[in-house]
């Protein structure tokens, strides 16, 4: 018997070709999807390039300059409240203002301080879960959402999980659901929020760290952002 995608010769019993390790079908041997590439298993060096961290600040710069901005629009919006209703004075009104105004901004500034502080953690994935509740409003509309979860067992010890929710008609380009398997040795980067899988050899498509669609692994930009791919 001879392997239909490289010609080698066969014994004619194994599941594999040895050669190329395309996976046996029927009567002769069917490509393997995706090929078995040895090189792309390990965790990158690329996740340190200089340019995830200017990403990172000037996101959180963008996100800081709308929040400024935002805080003296809320506060005389705040402004207009007395003019229909009476009990609410313009005084009232600027300390309301201020307290929403100024929740905008600590909480803008909490969170950049919280990711430039994230850590990285080793684990691997031990199991995944799907919730799924149903929510009717007053009209009697149903409203389903999905939660995401999958449970990773800490190389240090403990365990970690990574949620989300995921409403009726809804689609993540970023679905770590189906690319994550239970079993996986995975990194996680905390400053970029990237869940790195360690061996890569078998997937046809990797998640961009940047912008977190997936993208074809034999790219070392990502076509959408240009940032590099995070393979070995």
């Amino acid at each position: 018997m001879f392997c239909e995608k490289c010609g080698t010769q066969l014994a004619g019993n194994e599941k594999f070709c040895t050669n190329c390790g395309a996976v046996r079908s029927g009567g002769g041997y069917a490509p393997a999807q995706p090929p078995y590439i040895p090189r792309l298993v390990g965790f990158s060096q690329r996740i340190h390039d200089p340019v995830f961290e200017k990403l990172r600040k000037s996101r959180f710069r963008k996100s800081l300059i709308i929040c400024l901005i935002s805080l003296p629009v809320i506060i005389l919006l705040f402004q207009i409240v007395p003019f229909f209703v009476d009990s609410f004075t313009r005084t009232t009104a600027l300390i309301v203002g201020c307290i929403v105004g100024g929740f905008g901004l600590i909480w803008t500034l909490a969170g950049g301080a919280k990711r430039a502080a994230a850590g990285t953690w080793d684990g691997e994935v031990i199991d995944k879960k799907i919730n799924v509740r149903h929510d009717t409003d007053q009209n009697g509309n149903t409203d389903t959402s999905y939660y995401h979860a999958i449970i990773f067992r800490l190389a240090s010890g403990g365990r970690k999980k990574m949620q989300r929710k995921l409403r009726t008609g809804s689609f993540s380009a970023w679905d770590m659901m189906v690319y994550l398997n239970i079993g996986d040795r995975v990194r996680y980067h905390g400053k970029l929020d990237y869940y790195e899988k360690y061996d890569k050899s078998r997937d046809a498509e990797v998640p961009c760290a940047n912008c977190h669609i997936f993208i074809d692994i034999r790219f070392d930009t990502c076509p959408n952002c240009h940032v590099p791919v995070i393979k070995p």
